[in-house]
C-alpha cells in the first residue's frame, strides 16, 4: 500500500507541477495580448513596476540584504525601462535589448551566488523577492515588448493584408513552432 500511495503522490506532483506551468504560461500570453491591445496603459503599468521594484528593494536593503545588490538591481530596472522610449516595439538586435539581456543576467547571478551563499533565507522568502525584485520588471518588459521585424516591413515577402503587431513571446513561440504544411490537392487530374 505505502508503494501506490507514494506513486500516486509522485503523479500528483507531476501533473501539478504540469499544470502550475501551463497557468504560468497562459497568464503570460494574457499579459501579452493586453499590452498588444493597450500599449499606453501597459507602458505606464511597466513604469509603476520599475518605480515599486526600486521600493521593494531599498526596503530589503533595509531590512538586511545586500545594498549595492539592491542599487545594481534598481539601475538595471532603469536600464530595462530605457526600452519603453520606443514601445512596444524593439529592435531584438539593437545594443540596448542585447545589453538589458546581459544585465538581466548578471542581475540574476548576483543574486543567485547571493542567496546560495546565505542559506539562512528561508525558500519562500527568496522566492518571493527573486520574483519581486528580480524577475518582475524584465518579464514585463520581455512580455510585453513587439519585435520590429514584425511591424516594419521586412526583407521576406509577406502576403497583402491587414499588419498585426506580435509580442516578443509569440515571436519566440512562432520559431519554436514548425511550419505548416502545404496543403496538397486531393486529385491530381
Amino acid at each position: 500500500m505505502g508503494l501506490i500511495l507514494r506513486a500516486l503522490a509522485a503523479g500528483g506532483w507531476a501533473a501539478g507541477a504540469a499544470f502550475a506551468v501551463f497557468a504560468v504560461a497562459c497568464a503570460l500570453f494574457v499579459v501579452a495580448e493586453w499590452a498588444e491591445e493597450r500599449p499606453r496603459q501597459a507602458r505606464r503599468a511597466i513604469w509603476a513596476a520599475v518605480w515599486a521594484v526600486d521600493t521593494v528593494l531599498a526596503l530589503a536593503a533595509l531590512d538586511g540584504v545586500s545594498a549595492w545588490r539592491a542599487l545594481a538591481s534598481a539601475a538595471a530596472n532603469h536600464v530595462y525601462a530605457l526600452n519603453l522610449a520606443r514601445f512596444p516595439l524593439v529592435h531584438m538586435g539593437g545594443a540596448l535589448f542585447l545589453g538589458s539581456c546581459a544585465l538581466a543576467v548578471g542581475n540574476h547571478v548576483l543574486w543567485f551566488v547571493y542567496f546560495i551563499q546565505r542559506l539562512d533565507f528561508p525558500f519562500g522568502q527568496v522566492c518571493a523577492f527573486m520574483f519581486f525584485g528580480v524577475w518582475l520588471v524584465p518579464l514585463a518588459l520581455f512580455v510585453s515588448l513587439a519585435p520590429a521585424d514584425a511591424a516594419l516591413p521586412s526583407a521576406r515577402a509577406r502576403p497583402a493584408g491587414p499588419k498585426t503587431r506580435r509580442s516578443a513571446l509569440r515571436a519566440l513561440l512562432a520559431l519554436a513552432a514548425p511550419a505548416p504544411a502545404e496543403p496538397q490537392p486531393l486529385h491530381t487530374e
